[in-house]
């Protein structure tokens, strides 16, 4: 339960809260009135209901807003973790194979060999580093230590350390894993706490000789994740924390600075903390790793000062929400608890109830002469208002509520839209290197020059391929686009033969090695026949001349896919909500990727239009209302994306269409100061059409949810109603004026046959007012239902010409129409009398 204390900080909620103990201050008064005025209706129930329901709304709203908050908070969380994760999951490869490149190797045998060239090698090698830093940009320093950490070659020069203590030395070369993180202050690099650096032994064949350290962009790389999570007005800081919760990195330094210790907060709903003298929501998330790499142990953290943790910041984005489409998301069982749909049907039984004791009070105080009569006409004309004002009040409270949830839920599918996007460049960004930097790769070049070389091509793919799992296959072909090497065993037969693919020419043509090529996204033999990318790069020999090319076959079904699920939204218990849909897809809507049935190629049923604006939207497709995040590549670093755009598709409710009704107000009557003779008359609506009866031939007004139907009767036979333990024939006017009639609308007003005193019912769907009418504008008009008797035979004069006609209904001319097609009355009840008044 959501405290009171946070409660306060809903100024939503508290607003409605205010405004509910207003009208309960009015229903006190009614209802103290009405019980001492022992002729008005008794309120005492009526308020108890609305003051129950008003409690339960408020607890229900504080609920919604609260889990709505730390939902959206979690969400960003998980974000900032995973996207870094992701990220340092490259790394661990990148050290692995730049440990056993040849220029590295090739360096350590010639400095032992002559050291009078050691100058030589260095700048032969620190130019290699600059070329590997060129591709692989996320580096700001690459430092190759011999093994008793003497600084041996470096990329940047400006440090000036010769030497470095830092325990990352010893455990790097003593390690059983391949590589080592190091996060942290040290020596070898400028003065931060912050360092990121990936290590790794390298030697000459079994002797190690000394480490190879990757320095890492990490205040760059932070920097950017937190910008694309956090808006100029947002209040949220979002942090990295290692296991002891220890701040890494902080979005706002001024909040939460680095080196502070925070509560880890692993609650699936989260929590408020206290931190530094202030209140926040506050979740921590673990990663959810990638490919099997779970990071650092860091955790990603999100927090909001809990006095700006409800500000309405969707206010905007609401106003864009047709309100057809939340009319007909009121009852999704998608965006709203069950206790809060329910609330709006409650308030609307209430009020039925009450409208039917004040209509009743109002048929038999209607031409009262009993001193105070006139006043219980007010009291329950204001009790009737009352009822509206606090039904009202339920209805806008939970419909900006709704604006509030769906507006959010937009910008989740914004937001989300633009994790897929930024996860698909970051990702081929890192293609775009790798294929770059391995057409480097010296032994494949001296494989390709002279058909051999000193080293198995195909044994130096596979070990790459090993290190980078995100593809199918690596290929290396010669200069006629002829296949010499693969990764994939099972692909061992396609050596031999002669590629012939646009992307294989474009490799080929490429002038330098700071450029690659890419296949269209297309179905590839080299993928089974699937759809898939392709990146190339130019091979060269010594003389720089393009000997070939190597080609890395993305294995794009299961990563696509991966990205678009860890974009799409999870539930509290940390599982993707039901029906949502993931889509990456080309200008033309033809699908590249799907979480959901597409398959690439296939092409979406959604206008083009959505694609030409970054604003979230709704859309209907397949029968469910979606709220749909949209977002174009725009690219990573120096690469340029994919041009496509990721699709995020969050279920709001089934498309029900619903009938809403829109009646005009009833016509004003009031008592004139006049001679002239007036009548009483008791309206209500069948479908739009408003009618009315005279007030001395209704009994009363009932509740017709018991009706009993009676197989095999007309469609306007409702069926019997118990009334006083007899049981009465109810007729259907709806039906048998073919008027439509909205969903669970069940009044039955009991009326006495004039002649023979017998009782029967009529369905209504609402009741309306009780005016006081001049005799002088009932007019007689013709027969309306071509049924041989005129059942709405008069019709009240309006008043103003924009008012709509008031047809009465005749009673006897109903009972000889319904008696001729089998209707049978109840017995007379004697005891009954309509609701006269008294004297």
């Amino acid at each position: 339960m959501v405290k009171a204390a946070v409660v306060r900080h809903m100024s939503s909620v508290e607003d409605y809260r205010a405004r509910l103990a207003n009208l309960q201050g009015s229903w006190d008064t009614l209802s103290l009135l009405s019980h001492l005025r022992g002729d008005g209706a008794d309120m005492s129930a009526t308020r108890q209901a609305f003051e129950g329901l008003a409690n339960d709304l408020v607890h229900s709203l504080s609920e919604e807003t609260y889990k709505k908050a730390m939902l959206a908070l979690k969400a960003r969380g998980q974000i900032a973790i995973d996207v870094i994760v992701r990220n340092l999951f490259e790394r661990t490869a990148d050290i692995g194979f730049l440990a056993i490149d040849d220029d590295v190797r090739e360096y350590l045998r010639q400095r032992r060999a002559d050291a009078s060239q050691v100058k030589k090698l260095s700048d032969r090698l620190r130019a290699r580093f600059r070329e590997y830093v060129g591709k692989y940009s996320v580096y700001h320093d690459v430092v190759l230590l011999d093994a008793d950490g003497a600084v041996l070659v470096r990329l940047d020069e400006r440090h000036t350390v010769e030497r470095t203590s830092h325990e990352l030395l010893k455990h790097t070369l003593t390690t059983r894993q391949g590589y080592v993180e190091t996060f942290g202050r040290m020596d070898l690099l400028p003065d931060s706490d912050r360092n990121l650096v990936y290590s790794f032994r390298v030697g000459d064949g079994s002797r190690v000789e000394g480490v190879l350290c990757l320095c890492f962009r990490f205040e760059d790389e932070v920097s950017g994740i937190f910008a694309k999570l956090r808006a100029e007005e947002d209040w949220t800081v979002f942090c990295f924390l290692d296991e002891r919760g220890t701040v890494l990195a902080s979005s706002d330094a001024w909040q939460v600075p680095i080196g502070a210790p925070i509560p880890v907060v692993l609650d699936a709903a989260g929590r408020i903390i206290r931190f530094a003298g202030r209140e926040y929501l506050a979740v921590t998330c673990r990663t959810q790793g990638y490919q099997g790499y779970m990071g650092p142990g860091w955790y990603g953290h999100a927090m909001l000062p809990i006095e700006h943790a409800f500000d309405n910041q969707a206010a905007e984005g609401a106003r864009t929400i047709p309100g057809e489409l939340l009319s007909a998301l009121r009852e999704s069982q998608t965006i709203f608890s069950p206790a809060l749909r329910k609330i709006p049907l409650q308030a609307d039984s209430i009020q039925r109830e009450l409208n039917r004791t004040v209509w009743n009070g109002n048929v038999r105080l209607a031409t009262s002469t009993v001193t105070g009569s006139d006043f219980t006409k007010v009291l329950l004309r204001e009790i009737g208002n009352a009822g509206r004002r606090t039904q009202d009040t339920f209805e806008r409270s939970i419909g900006e509520l709704q604006e509030t949830v769906v507006s959010s839920i937009l910008d989740d599918a914004q937001l989300l839209a633009s994790l897929a996007v930024d996860v698909l460049d970051r990702n081929l960004y890192e293609r775009a290197n790798d294929c770059r930097w391995w057409a480097l790769h010296g032994a494949l070049g001296r494989h390709l020059s002279d058909g051999g070389g000193d080293r198995d091509a195909g044994e130096i793919l596979r070990h790459i391929n090993s290190l980078y799992t995100v593809y199918h296959d690596i290929v290396l072909f010669d200069a006629a686009g002829c296949i010499v090497a693969v990764s994939h065993p099972s692909h061992a037969d396609k050596i031999g033969s002669t590629m012939d693919e646009p992307w294989v020419a474009a490799t080929l043509g490429l002038r330098d090695s700071q450029q690659y090529a890419v296949s269209a996204f297309a179905r590839s033999d080299l993928y089974a026949g699937q759809h898939t990318l392709i990146y190339g790069a130019a091979v060269r020999n010594e003389s720089c001349r393009v000997v070939g090319g190597i080609g890395i076959v993305f294995d794009s079904a299961p990563q696509f896919k991966a990205m678009l699920s860890d974009a799409l939204p999870r539930s509290e218990a940390g599982d993707i909500v039901s029906g949502c849909i993931g889509l990456f897809v080309d200008s033309r809507m033809t699908v590249v990727a799907a979480t959901s049935d597409y398959e690439p190629g296939d092409t979406i049923a959604l206008s083009r239009e959505i694609l030409s604006t970054n604003a979230p939207q709704t859309v209907c497709m397949n029968g469910i209302h979606y709220a749909i995040g949209v977002r174009k590549t725009s690219g990573y670093r120096e690469y340029t994306g994919m041009g496509v755009f990721s699709l995020i598709l969050i279920p709001l409710g089934a498309a029900i269409e619903r009938v809403i009704v829109r009646r005009a107000e009833p016509q004003s009557h009031r008592r004139a100061i006049t001679q002239e003779p007036m009548i009483d008359i008791a309206t209500f609506y069948c479908g739009q059409q408003r009618l009315g009866l005279e007030r001395n031939d209704i009994v009363e007004a009932l509740d017709g949810a018991h009706l009993r139907p009676i197989p095999g009767a007309p469609a306007w036979h409702a069926g019997l109603l118990m009334y006083r333990e007899t049981p009465i024939p109810v007729i259907d006017l709806c039906q048998l004026l073919h008027t439509d009639r909205a969903a669970g609308a069940r009044n039955v007003i009991v009326l006495r046959a004039v002649e023979t005193g017998q009782l029967f019912g009529l369905l209504v769907e609402e009741l309306a007012d009780i005016p006081e009418i001049a005799l002088s504008r009932l007019l007689p008009v013709g027969d309306l239902n071509a049924r041989g008797a005129a059942i709405l035979d008069r019709a009240v004069r309006p008043e103003h010409a924009e008012e709509p006609v008031l047809m009465l209904l005749n009673i006897e001319q109903l009972l000889i129409y319904a008696g001729a097609a089998g209707f049978k009355l109840s017995q007379p009840m004697a005891s009954v009398t309509p609701l006269r008044a008294a004297g």
